[in-house]
Order: C-alpha cells, then structure tokens, then sequence
C-alpha cells in the first residue's frame, strides 16, 4: 500500500516541500468540521465582543503557546529519560542513545502526522482565543439569575441538605481539601496533555476527530450557550449576590483550611469577583452553571477509555475527584456538575456517531467512483487487535492518488470489502 507521500514523490516535479503543501491541503480537508467550528466560534466572539466590548485577546495564543512549549519541554525530557533508561536496562540495547535518536528522528520525518499536529493544533488555538471572549462575556450578556433556583434543587436533590454538609468529613480536614485543589489545578495539565497527544497522534483516526470535535462542541454549547440561558455564579459567590448565607459554612471551613494549607481557588474566586466588579486587578469568565471542569473531565475519561482501559479507569477516578472538588472548593452546585456530565456524553455520544455516518458515506460513494479510475481509492486498514474498537470508527485512512493498476485496484478493493 502506497502512501500519498511516496505517489506524489514520484511524480515528475514534485519536490519534498510540494508534497507536504499536498499533505498540509489533505489534512486541512480531513479537519474541516472542526476548523468550522473554530472557525463559527472566532466569528461569533467578533459579534459577541463588538456588543459587550470585548475583543479576542490574540496574546492569549502567544500565553497558551508559552505553557504548551514549556509542557512540550518538559514532557519531552521526562520521556527521554525514561525511554533511554528503558532501553538500556528492560532491552539491554547495546547503543540504547542511537536507537533513541533514530526513533526521534522518525518522528520528526513524519510529514503526515505533522500535517495533521499543525492543523488540529491551529483549529484548537484559534478556538481557545475566540472562547475566552464568550466567556466573558456571559456575565454582561445575562446577568446571574439562576442560583437560588439550583441551590435549591440540589438541596432538595439530596434530601433536604446542601450537598457539601453530606461530605463534611472532608470540608473539615484541611489537609484532603489541600489535596482536591491540588487536583483541581492539575485539571489545566491533564486537558493540556490530552488535547496535545489527540494533536500529535500517531493516526489521524475517527475517534481523534470525535475527541477534537467534541472538545470544542462541549465547550462551545454547553460553556456558552447554556452557560448564558441558565447564568449563575456558584455557591462561592452566593453570599456576595445578596442571596443568603446557606453556603458561608462551607467558605469558613475553606477560610480556616488556607490558615494551614494554601487553598488556591479563595485568591482565584477573588479574582474573578474583581473582574466582574471592572477592577481592573481582576479576571472575567465567571460561569457556574454547566460545570466545565466535570464536563472536560468526563470527556477526557470517555476519549482514555477508548485508549486503554487502564488509562481510562483512571481518568475516570480523576474526573470523580473534580466532581467532588468543585463541590467542595465551592465552585459549583452539584446539579452543575451533573448537568456537566451528561453534556459531554451525550455530545460524544452524537459527534461520534455523525462522524462514523459521513466516513461510511464517502467512503462508499468514493469507492463506487474509484472503480472509473478518476478519482483516489480510499482503503480501510482496521486497528491492531488490541487496538481501538470498529464501532467508533477508530481506523487509520491510507489514500492512494492518481491511478492504480489493476492488480492494485483489485487488492486494494479487496482489503476494503473484508471489512
């Protein structure tokens, strides 16, 4: 089986730059939904930020860019060192840096999984960038009107008691609340790394797109858009709307816990309330209502699953551990989480399912029209047996350009067909 690479460096004047340009134009049309919808959300945070005076911070790509070369770095230098040491005492190799040169040095020539790092990985950015906008905007848009309504359906949701008094044992212990905003601030890098590693993957499969499409639907409907019907604050902000003390128990105990451990998110919820105030001192994006923390969470845990079961079990305890602690932090009522929930499986659910419907759709139509010998055979190479399962689509594409003999045509369609 031929790749794309290989047919158009046989090509009379083709050139190693030309054919990456080819492989960059492929893989932009391979991510056209979700360059669409980091395209529909920049345009939106245009129209958005022109009513409420807001515009996209482009800086904030250059901040992002920042932490994702210094986790790239750092990642990269923890792996080094773990793959030479695993060379060098679990394989015994004889020249274990050479043969992790040469492996780097693959990598680096992998122009079709570069092509489709620097796509995935420009849609994501100028997603990031118009999203903040809409974020920020919320508060302006619709000011908050929902929290006595959740407070109170999450009080009777759990039998008559906020949800914090049924994990008091863990309020009061300084010490395990230390450790759940502990985790609540690794949510930032364990998002990072899964967006990074879908970014870079090896194979640009159905279930990386389902996972790149989703991140940004979630984020996009479920961030903004019910964000902005059903706009609350949260129960740390409860006190400061004018609307009771039932949650000031629970920001005494987080009070009295940062007299011994640092709890983080007391200075960040400050800062948000500044920014909502216009101190120029603060930051926007207050949002409660659906919790995005538990969304992404959840997300990640569905996207691991699939991966490895392993890693998905414990993606699946950690997204548990956001759950409880943005309970317990006092960043979200517990229906927001729940509503966080069942926002991300159901757009996983869909995005998948919509994704799986058009491959299967252009893959027939292609293969039907192939047979003229006008058009690229699109193949269908199933995933190792202990790879991903088929039902997601979870297969690697290998497109053939330009005409094929014969007896190509025929193995090739054949291959297709034992599908």
């Amino acid at each position: 089986m031929r790749d794309i690479s290989e047919t158009l460096g046989r090509q009379p004047g083709a050139s190693a730059s030309g054919a990456f340009v080819h492989l960059l134009a492929e893989s932009f049309y391979r991510h056209r939904a979700i360059h669409a919808v980091a395209l529909f959300t920049h345009g939106l945070s245009f129209m958005i930020g022109a009513r409420v005076g807001i515009r996209p911070d482009f800086g904030l790509l250059v901040e992002y860019g920042f932490y994702l070369g210094v986790y790239s770095w750092v990642v990269g230098c923890v792996y080094a060192a773990f793959r030479l040491l695993w060379l060098a005492i679990v394989d015994g190799a004889t020249s274990p840096l050479r043969l992790f040169l040469n492996s780097f040095w693959e990598l680096l020539s992998d122009r079709r999984r570069i092509a489709n790092g620097v796509n995935g990985l420009v849609a994501i950015m100028a997603f990031i960038s118009g999203f903040t906008v809409l974020k920020g905007a919320i508060a302006l848009l619709a000011p908050f009107s929902w929290d006595q309504a959740f407070a109170q359906f999450s009080v009777g949701l759990h039998f008559g008691r906020p949800t914090y008094q049924w994990v008091w044992w863990i309020v009061e212990s300084p010490l395990a609340v230390h450790f759940l905003n502990l985790c609540y601030n690794l949510w930032f890098v364990v998002l990072l790394s899964a967006i990074f590693s879908s970014v870079a993957a090896a194979r640009d499969s159905l279930l990386r797109h389902q996972f790149l499409l989703s991140f940004m639907l979630v984020w996009l409907i479920g961030g903004f858009g019910i964000a902005l019907i059903f706009s609350s604050a949260g129960p740390c902000y409860y006190a400061r709307l004018g609307l009771g003390d039932l949650y000031q128990p629970l920001m005494d105990a987080l009070q009295s816990a940062n007299r011994q451990y640092p709890i983080w998110a007391l200075s960040l919820q400050d800062r948000l309330w500044d920014g909502y105030q216009g101190l120029p001192s603060g930051s926007m994006g207050i949002s409660a209502f659906p919790s995005m923390h538990v969304a992404s969470a959840v997300l990640i845990a569905l996207y691991a699953t699939r991966l490895s079961v392993s890693l998905g079990t414990l993606m699946w305890i950690f997204a548990v551990l956001i759950m409880l602690g943005s309970v317990v932090l006092g960043w979200h009522y517990a229906i927001d989480g729940y509503a966080g929930a069942l926002v991300a499986l159901a757009i996983w659910k869909i995005t998948g399912a919509a994704l799986s419907r058009a491959d299967a759709r252009t893959i027939t139509v292609l293969e039907e029209l192939s047979g003229l010998g006008a058009l690229p055979l699109i193949c269908l190479t199933p995933q190792p047996a202990d790879g991903l399962a088929m039902d997601d689509g979870a297969y690697p594409r290998q497109i053939i350009c330009g005409q094929l003999d014969q007896e190509d045509r025929s193995a090739a369609k054949a291959g297709s067909e034992s599908l």
